[in-house]
C-alpha cells in the first residue's frame, strides 16, 4: 500500500495517540483538580500519581515524536490543501512543542524527590527554589496552552467530521 492510498496512521500510532490523549487529559483535570484538594494524604496521593503518569507520558511523548519519522505518512486528503496544510502541520508542530514544555517544565518545577507509581524515588532534577519557581511559572502557562490546544483540536475535530463532513476522525480511529 503506497503512502497515497492510506486513510489511517498504523495501528501504533493510533494507539500512542489515545493512550497520550487520555494520559493528557486526565493528568490535566488532577492538576488543576489539586489545587482544591485540603487532605494532605489525598493531594499527596493524586501529586504523585500524576508525576508518575507524566514520567511515563514524557517517554511516549519521545517515542511519539521519533515515530512519526519512520511511520507511514497519511496524505490530508483534498479537503485539507494549501494554506490550510500548512496551517494544520505548524499547529500540530505547535501541539507537540506545548506537550514537551509542559511536561519539561512540570519535571523542573519540582521542589522534591517524588516516588514513581511508589516504586522507584526520581531525585529532585534542580535544587535553586527560584529556578524551580521560575519553572512553576512556565508549567502553569504552558498548560493554559496546553488546554487551548486541547480546545481547539478537539473543536477543529468535530467542525471536520460533523459540520464540513469530511471523515478526518477516520484517520486516528
Amino acid at each position: 500500500m503506497t503512502s497515497h492510498s492510506r486513510t489511517r496512521y498504523d495501528l501504533f500510532t493510533r494507539v500512542l495517540h489515545w493512550v497520550l490523549a487520555a494520559g493528557i487529559i486526565y493528568a490535566s483535570l488532577v492538576g488543576y483538580g489539586l489545587h482544591f484538594i485540603e487532605n494532605p494524604k489525598v493531594y499527596h496521593f493524586f501529586s504523585e500519581l500524576n508525576m508518575s503518569l507524566a514520567t511515563v507520558m514524557a517517554v511516549l511523548m519521545m517515542v511519539r515524536f521519533v515515530w512519526r519519522f519512520f511511520r507511514p505518512s497519511v496524505p490530508y486528503g483534498k479537503y485539507i490543501t494549501g494554506h490550510k496544510k500548512s496551517m494544520v502541520v505548524f499547529l500540530h508542530e505547535l501541539f507537540y512543542l506545548i506537550i514537551f514544555v509542559v511536561l519539561i517544565s512540570g519535571f523542573l518545577m519540582l521542589e522534591h524527590s517524588y516516588h514513581l507509581f511508589g516504586l522507584i524515588q526520581i531525585p529532585q532534577p534542580l535544587e535553586n527554589l527560584a529556578v524551580n519557581r521560575f519553572f512553576f511559572s512556565v508549567h502553569r502557562i504552558a498548560c493554559i496552552s496546553l488546554s487551548v490546544m486541547i480546545l481547539l483540536h478537539i473543536a477543529a475535530v468535530i467542525k471536520h467530521q460533523f459540520i464540513d463532513r469530511t471523515p478526518i476522525l477516520s484517520r486516528m480511529t
